[in-house]
């Protein structure tokens, strides 16, 4: 019978044991995760109106200058590159005098394209061709068809920026008094 009362007593203090080896353990760690998704925006470009200023009746064909500042924007976070371009309608007359006729498109031109200025984002360098650049082939010329004035390259041009286009309209010889409207298209697409 002792035979059987040692076998509980090696059970209890084998519990016993086990119990006492589990309070030394250290802490039970859980591994958990936090996710943070990030969503792309789009590509944007525009330029503000533009007022030439005035020009006076002549009986010779004369120019008038001015400055647009386009502003173009990545916020797509994928880095594929994108390119602008510009193009104007004919200038459509409205007046009261007789014989008053548009101006065609082709008479607006583009004379000069300025490198990009960053407002936020990557950092434009031109010297290393990073950021948005001036096309390597002029854009200087008759705006009546799009033409691409800044381009950014894979890995570049993400943010937003500015560029400065000069400009200027040629006005035919005897063209009437009046007030004449253009519209201009600006494109941002991806990929230069």
């Amino acid at each position: 019978m002792t035979t059987h009362i040692a076998r509980p007593r090696l059970a209890v203090g084998a519990a016993a044991a086990a119990l006492l080896l589990s309070s030394f353990a250290g802490p039970t760690l859980a591994v958990d995760t936090v996710t943070q998704t990030i969503t792309g925006g789009g590509l944007t470009a525009s330029i503000g109106d533009l007022n030439l200023p005035d020009a006076a009746y002549q009986s010779n064909e004369h120019t008038v200058a001015g400055t647009m500042v386009l502003s173009a924007a990545d916020d797509t976070g994928t880095s594929s590159g994108w390119k602008v371009t510009v193009m104007t309608s004919a200038f459509v007359w409205t007046g009261t005098a007789a014989g008053g006729q548009d101006i065609p498109a082709a008479a607006f031109a583009l004379t000069s394209a300025e490198e990009a200025v960053m407002v936020t984002g990557q950092a434009v360098g031109v010297a290393a061709a990073t950021g948005p650049q001036v096309p390597p082939a002029s854009p200087v010329g008759t705006l009546d068809s799009p033409r691409q004035v800044l381009y950014a390259t894979a890995a570049y041009g993400a943010g937003s920026y500015t560029q400065n286009l000069n400009v200027a309209l040629t006005i035919p010889a005897l063209t009437r008094v009046g007030t004449y409207t253009g519209t201009l298209t600006t494109t941002i697409t991806a990929a230069p």
